[in-house]
């Protein structure tokens, strides 16, 4: 297994960076090679420019996307790992995806519609929220980020086996709770 690994979380001591940890652990016990990037780290640009789009109408692709879409071609599996603000994930991660899953590399268009390019491919999606469970499903955030997220983007993109998994309050419980979940991670890493 090949697996790139994306961190949303400004905090490098954030609970995000704890799943970071136990993603990472636990893909090494299954032998995978592991890429990592933590995209605050890298002050990644999450603005996709009118410069980028010249650049690619010319058939150019930016150098700092031309790297990352370097990596996630290597990769045959995409671990994303983000807090869930506002129903969605932060703007960096969003911008990440505009910017590298872009047309041309991730899809295109076809006379019978468009046509995701990254088949064979897994994602798992491992997010956090504030928001209890209860909440987070009667408020329809989950169908949301299952929607637009998890279906919305790789499933588009020809990704053919997505994963996803919540960690639900985590400001809210005990470093007790927090540690079950990581446990609830590992498992869920251990499953793909």
């Amino acid at each position: 297994m090949k697996a790139l690994i994306i961190l949303a979380h400004p905090n490098p001591q954030s609970f995000n960076a704890a799943v970071l940890g136990t993603v990472k652990e636990e893909l090494g016990k299954k032998g995978a090679e592991v890429k990592v990037k933590d995209l605050y780290a890298m002050q990644w640009n999450p603005v996709l420019s009118a410069s980028d789009f010249q650049q690619m109408l010319s058939g150019k692709t930016p150098d700092d996307i031309a790297r990352e879409q370097t990596d996630v071609a290597w990769a045959d599996t995409l671990v994303i790992i983000s807090p869930i603000w506002w129903y969605s994930f932060p703007a960096i991660l969003k911008g990440y995806i505009d910017r590298v899953l872009g047309q041309g590399f991730a899809y295109e268009y076809t006379a019978s519609g468009p046509r995701g390019l990254l088949t064979g491919k897994r994602a798992a999606v491992i997010t956090t929220t504030g928001a209890d469970e209860n909440t987070a499903k009667q408020t329809g955030m989950m169908d949301a980020i299952n929607t637009s997220i998890v279906n919305g983007i790789f499933s588009f993109c020809g990704f053919s086996d997505m994963k996803y998994h919540n960690s639900y309050a985590v400001p809210m419980v005990s470093d007790e709770e927090r540690q079950k979940m990581l446990e609830q991670v590992r498992a869920f890493v251990k499953a793909l």
